[in-house]
This record gives C-alpha cells, structure tokens and sequence, in this order.
C-alpha cells in the first residue's frame, strides 16, 4: 500500500471542522509561510486556519455492512446523482 504524507493551511469553522485551503507542501513550513503569505495579502481576514496534515493511502471499495436492500431500492428508483 502506498502512503503520501502532505501538509495544508485548513480554514476551519466554528465546529472544528477543516476546509483544506492551501497545498499541498512537503512540511509544516510551507504551510506557515503560506498562513504569512495570506496575512500579508489581506486574504482571509476573520478566518480560523489550522496546519492539517494528511496521510493519503490507497483505498478499495468493501461493503462492509452497506444496507444492499437501501442500496437496490435506491438504484430501482432511476434517479441518478
């Protein structure tokens, strides 16, 4: 399995929850000089940004417990994303 390891500026909201803004950078350095970047450019004023690392691996599909009976309900309506 491969695993890619990158570091954001993430804006987060008033429930913790991060928005990933800029990236991705090699080291938490790119993320603090883009957080600089942003202040002296006036972007984002009256946000809240956090450092998120993130960890990408590979990923295969598995049912896992899916409702397959929702699942075919759903597929027989015809409607489509």
């Amino acid at each position: 399995m491969s695993e890619t390891r990158q570091f954001w500026l993430a804006k987060v909201d008033r429930h913790g929850n991060p928005t990933l803004t800029d990236g991705a950078h090699s080291d938490r350095a790119g993320v603090e000089r883009a957080l600089y970047l942003f202040g002296r450019l006036g972007l984002g004023k009256g946000n809240t940004y956090r450092c998120a690392e993130v960890i990408l691996t590979d990923v295969e599909p598995k049912a896992n417990g899916a409702n397959e009976e929702a699942i075919r309900a759903l597929n027989e309506t015809g409607l489509k994303p």
